[in-house]
């Protein structure tokens, strides 16, 4: 309810009309999975059909795609702690939907920063990410079918191989600059 102030100092109030909580988006877990198995099946049988454009394999490339991962990352960690936020709380659903395609915008990033070298560190980093995005998407498509105990496990895989790939970024910049400066 809102109050109005009329002239001559009466007051008429009026019903504001409730604005409906945002749903989540239903398919966009599942759409987050069909593209983790489509990137991984491709990074996994045939990584030559990654490579775009020849621009990959350019320096200016790596280092902008480097760098959005690297901001992506940061807001996919900050968002345990964005949810929190009383200011946020209304948005809960937008936050998700925003953390979701920002895993899948790190995983299609990183298939292609690594198409130069499909083999090695960066495949690890790659094949992690893409099993912690699937274990956070099944928990998001399966949740509420698979109980407690069984969410709880994809949820310490999504975050503990989210924070493994976190690092193993880390460690990628600092080999960078250290060893090719």
């Amino acid at each position: 309810m809102s109050a109005v102030l009329l002239p001559g100092g009466a007051v008429r109030t009026r019903r504001v009309a409730a604005r409906r909580p945002r749903r989540p988006v239903a398919w966009l877990p599942l759409f987050v999975l069909l593209i983790v198995v489509l990137l991984e099946a491709a990074a996994l049988l045939r990584p030559q059909a990654l490579q775009l454009h020849p621009a990959q394999n350019s320096v200016l490339f790596k280092q902008v795609s480097g760098y959005s991962m690297l901001a992506l990352m940061t807001f996919a960690i900050a968002f345990g702690w964005l949810r929190r936020l009383p200011a946020l709380a209304r948005r809960q659903a937008l936050l998700k939907e925003a953390h979701l395609v920002s895993g899948l915008l790190i995983l299609a990033l990183l298939a292609l920063h690594l198409v130069s070298v499909p083999l090695g560190y960066l495949s690890f980093v790659f094949h992690a990410m893409a099993l912690a995005i699937a274990a956070g998407a099944l928990r998001s498509v399966l949740g509420p079918r698979l109980g407690p105990k069984a969410c709880v496990v994809l949820l310490a895989a999504h975050i503990g191989l989210s924070c493994a790939v976190v690092a193993a970024g880390l460690v990628h910049v600092y080999l960078v600059y250290a060893y090719t400066a």
